[in-house]
Parts: C-alpha cells; sequence; structure tokens
C-alpha cells in the first residue's frame, strides 16, 4: 500500500522524496480493526502539524524521524478485517466516518496526529479508540452516502459544535472555587451559588480572598450555611501566584484593572469567570483569547447581587434568529460552511455580513450561495476589506448595516487586532465566536462593561465532539444538510504534498480532498474537471457542487 509519512517540520520532510512511500498492509490485533481509507479531507490543521513537526503541541517530546506522523483527521473508511475479539460487533465492508478526536482514559490521542491517519491507504482503529472514553469513535455510514460527503462530516462537525457551545448552569460539582471581594461587593448573594438551593453537589472548596478592612462577615455566613469548606488567602498570594486555577471564579466589588486581569488568568479548563463588578469599572481588561477558543474559559458579567443570575445564559450559542451576523475572513474553506449553515437555518438571521481579502473568494462564495440567500430572504453582503484599517472597517460596516450593531460575529481569523477592533460592533447581548485558532497567550483589550453591563459573551472550541458528528451526520443523511457544497478540489494519493501546500496557500474557496486508492490523478480544481474528466464534470450539480453521481463516475473511469 501507499502512505505518507511526516518525518519532521516542513514539507520537504513529508515523504520520500516529495512522494508517498510503499508498504505492507499493517495486520490487526485482536481488539482491533483494519479499514481501508476511502476518502480524506485536508485541514488546515494538517498543514501546522507539517510547519510545526515535532514542536505540534499534540507531538511534543514524540520523535518523528524514528516515529513519523501520518495526517488526516477527516476520514471515512470501510472495514477489511476484523480482530477475532471484535466479531460480532463489527464485520468486513461496513462503513464508517471516523470522529478524529479520541480520549481514552482521559488523555487526548488523534487520529491523524497520535494514531496514524488517513493519508494511508489502509490504516488500524486500535482498541483505545473502540474503547474510548465516549465510546466508539467510529460512527456508521448509510449506503446511499458518498464518500467525499462522508469525509467532509468531520470539518462540518467542528461548525456544528462551535453553536452549541455552553458554559455550566452551576459551580462544578467538587471543584475549585474562588472569590474575591472588593469594595461595594460585601453584600453579594453568594449561597445559592455554592450550594444552598442547587441540587447537585457542591463545590469541595471556596477559596475566600478579600480587600483589606473589608468586612465580609455576611458572606463568611452564606459559606458556613452550605457546610462547604472555606479556606482564607489574601490579595498578595493571588497577585504573587501563589494559589493556583479554580473551576469557578467570582470577583465582585470595585477592584482595578491590574487585579481583574491576574484573576482572568486563574480559570481552570471550560472554568467560568463571573465579573460581579461595580463603579468604577476599568475601561479595559486583557483577556487571552486563544485559551477561549482552546480551553473553553468563559467570562459572564453579573448584575446586581444575585451572582446565581451569570450561571444562567440568557439565550444560546445559535446565531440570533433575525438578526444580524458578520463573519470575518470567512469566504475561506471554514467560513464558507458558517455561511452555508447560517443561510440554510431554519430561523436564519435576516443579514449576513461577510468580509474577506480576496476577490476570488468573495466571488465565489456569491456564486455559490448567493441564490440560497435570496430565496430564503436573507440580504447577504459581501466585501473586500484588503487595504482598510479597522476604523475604515467600522466605518463600512456601519452603512452597510445602516447603524445596526451585531448580535452575532464569527472569526475565521487568527487575527487578535481585528478580533480587538470587531469587540466594538458587537451588539448588547452579543455572543462573539471566535472559531479560528489563536494561540494560547494572545490577548486583545476587552472594555469591561461590554462584559459586566452590556452581556456580550466570548465563546470559542477547537475540535468537534461525538455528539456534534452524530447530528452533522444525520442532517446529511435527511439530505437537509449538503456537505458535499464544501468541496472545491479533489485528488488522488500522490497529489496530498500539493494538496497541503493549496490548504496553505488558500488556493481553493473550498475544501480539498484526497482519494487515497486513486493513482495519477493531479490535485484538481472542480471547474478544471471540465478539460480533464469531462464525464465526471457533466455529472456536478449547476457545474459546481460535488455529487455521488460523479463520484461514482471518477471511480469507475480511475479505480
Amino acid at each position: 500500500m501507499l502512505r505518507w509519512n511526516l518525518y519532521g517540520a516542513g514539507l520537504e520532510n513529508f515523504g520520500r522524496s516529495g512522494a508517498p512511500e510503499v508498504e505492507e498492509i499493517p495486520q490487526c490485533g485482536p481488539h482491533e480493526l483494519l479499514v481501508r481509507h476511502d476518502a480524506c479531507g485536508l485541514c488546515y490543521s494538517d498543514t501546522k502539524v507539517v510547519s510545526l513537526g515535532s514542536q505540534h503541541p499534540r507531538l511534543i517530546g514524540r520523535d518523528l524521524t524514528r516515529e513519523p506522523v501520518t495526517l488526516g483527521h477527516e476520514v471515512c473508511c470501510t472495514v477489511v478485517e476484523v480482530g477475532s475479539e471484535l466479531e460480532g460487533h463489527f464485520e468486513r465492508g461496513e462503513r464508517y466516518v471516523i470522529q478524529a478526536d479520541v480520549f481514552h482514559n482521559g488523555k487526548s490521542m488523534a487520529y491523524g496526529y497520535v494514531f496514524r491517519g488517513g493519508l494511508s491507504e489502509y490504516g488500524i482503529i486500535p482498541r483505545e479508540m473502540i474503547e474510548g472514553d465516549e465510546g466508539c469513535y467510529l460512527l456508521p455510514i448509510q449506503a446511499a452516502i458518498g464518500y467525499a460527503e462522508a469525509a467532509l462530516v468531520e470539518p462540518w462537525a467542528c461548525v456544528v459544535a462551535s453553536y452549541a457551545i455552553a458554559h455550566r448552569s452551576h459551580p462544578k460539582p467538587g471543584g475549585s472555587f474562588l472569590l474575591v471581594v472588593g469594595k461595594d461587593g460585601e453584600n453579594i448573594e453568594i449561597g445559592d451559588v455554592i450550594g444552598a438551593t442547587l441540587t447537585s453537589p457542591v463545590p469541595r472548596e471556596v477559596v475566600l480572598i478579600t480587600a483589606e478592612g473589608l468586612d465580609v462577615t455576611p458572606i463568611i455566613r452564606q459559606i458556613e450555611a452550605t457546610n462547604v469548606k472555606m479556606t482564607r488567602r489574601s490579595v498578595s498570594d493571588l497577585m504573587e501566584g501563589r494559589i493556583g486555577n479554580f473551576d469557578d471564579i467570582i470577583i465582585a466589588g470595585c477592584w482595578d484593572a491590574e487585579l481583574v486581569e491576574k484573576v482572568c488568568d486563574m480559570p481552570a479548563d471550560d472554568g467560568v469567570v463571573v465579573l460581579a463588578l461595580t463603579e468604577s469599572l476599568p475601561p479595559k481588561i486583557a483577556l487571552d483569547i486563544g485559551r477561549v477558543h482552546y480551553n473553553r474559559r468563559f467570562y459572564v458579567g453579573a448584575k446586581g447581587n444575585r451572582v446565581a443570575d451569570a450561571y444562567k445564559e440568557p439565550r444560546t450559542a445559535e446565531l440570533r434568529a433575525g438578526g444580524c451576523a458578520w463573519f470575518i475572513g470567512a469566504a475561506g474553506p471554514m467560513g464558507q460552511m458558517h455561511v452555508q449553515r447560517a443561510l440554510q437555518l431554519p430561523e436564519p438571521p435576516e443579514l449576513v455580513v461577510v468580509t474577506d481579502r480576496h476577490d476570488d473568494r468573495l466571488e465565489s462564495l456569491n456564486k455559490r450561495f448567493g441564490g440560497l440567500a435570496r430565496q430564503r430572504q436573507i440580504e447577504l453582503i459581501t466585501r473586500n476589506v484588503r487595504g482598510m484599517d479597522t476604523d475604515q472597517q467600522a466605518e463600512m460596516l456601519m452603512e452597510l448595516t445602516r447603524g445596526r450593531a451585531f448580535d452575532d460575529i464569527v472569526s475565521m481569523v487568527a487575527d487578535a487586532a481585528a478580533i480587538e477592533a470587531a469587540v466594538e460592533l458587537l451588539a448588547n447581548g452579543g455572543w462573539f465566536n471566535i472559531f479560528a485558532g489563536v494561540a494560547r497567550g494572545t490577548k486583545i483589550g476587552v472594555p469591561c462593561t461590554r462584559i459586566v453591563r452590556d452581556g456580550c459573551r466570548f465563546i470559542g472550541s477547537s475540535g468537534s465532539s461525538l455528539a456534534a458528528m452524530r447530528e452533522t451526520l444525520a442532517r446529511v443523511e435527511q439530505a437537509t444538510l449538503n456537505t458535499n457544497a464544501s468541496l472545491a478540489a479533489i485528488g488522488g494519493m500522490e497529489a496530498a504534498r500539493d494538496g497541503l501546500q493549496a490548504v496553505k496557500e488558500g488556493r481553493f474557496p473550498g475544501k480539498t480532498l484526497i482519494f487515497p486508492h486513486l493513482h495519477q490523478l493531479p490535485l484538481t480544481a472542480l471547474p478544471d474537471l471540465k478539460d480533464v474528466l469531462p464525464s465526471v464534470y457533466g455529472l456536478l450539480e449547476d457545474g459546481q457542487f460535488w455529487t455521488r453521481a460523479a463520484e461514482e463516475e471518477l471511480f469507475r473511469l480511475l479505480l
């Protein structure tokens, strides 16, 4: 069989002499499956692995010269052999889509990173993926679903998952809880937050920090009434880093920006920070948006003394029905998927604005989805912002929306300055979805009043869950989501290297996909099939969208 191996950072270390290698087909163990990789989408995340090699966060400490990576996590496959201990549970010929974000005993071991991925003709599904923390990471595919549309379920599930983000409705049961109280915060109601009226388990401990000389006897009595252990610590302990991270944090009263920012750097993964600050608010606080994206930190405001209300989300992360949505840098592959989804929602926004820096991508987006927008009576506006500074962009956007702020902003760019500037255009109660991966440690200045008084929220996500995969696959099988509409270019096994370079360069407006068992098919944009494989091109929908019939014709000709 053929396999692409990555031996270090850089495309020069992808394969041997720029080509895939010939290897023996692996043998599956008793608790494993041997699968045929039928289609593999290429992702910008793959190009990050190529760029970083063993310095990629998922590969730290791995010697790629001796243990190379086989990329490819957007995969659909067919079972070829079943391990002896799995007989009766799986059968040869069954088809699956792979949920790549695998967890086993709490450890992340993703397909295409830790496990060898889809850029090989065959692969092993290990026991850890079959007996994972969430169950089996293979989802069965109906026979009527094509290979390309099945492989594209994974990237689409990442889009779907980003609109299902939500924080806990109460502090983490058995978790760590930090309460920081300053002047004017003495009357905060904390008892019902940490357990007095909750049926769920309470935090294991409350760490209380107060401003010097502050009488917090009423707060201490509320905590004592819940029978939760309480520990007192000092402001200097906090500022000098002598206390760790917390699952839930409430900061109340009046504090300066330096302390508020210190507290905002202290939540654990999935942590919730409630800003119950009183006047005068710090003008701006620096938030780590990289950790909003990768570590799922939540920052919510509380008005008045009842901080329990801050845990109640006034709306979901779904785009506001009849609202105004702005997609930043959204004419590329993932951005077009977000826009397509917005236009197909049962209750869509009434105005969708897309900005990008490439005319050809914007033209492609309009060509692909302009008709759908008109059909749904949604106003779709696209603009090239190349050469504009943030003030010019803001002025233009306010003209386009007739002075209306955005209920939802979704960012497909890892540009801290652009994200910071966009915060000013978010409507009260609006949600800012940081979809593009911004490096951890990347901070932006956020006006404190946007969170505390205006009720704005910032969310982010990395990858997808099994639940999002199931939902996405179900929509594909019910014909309410056409993942094929995302495909822009295809290639055979030898084209994978060129495909990764194309993804890195943003050469195509949609997804690039490799068929591992097709040989000598160069990387080809779908419109170019007209000259290369006219019978395949003739089966595209409207001359631009991939179809199952086009796929069957492609295989008839080349397989």
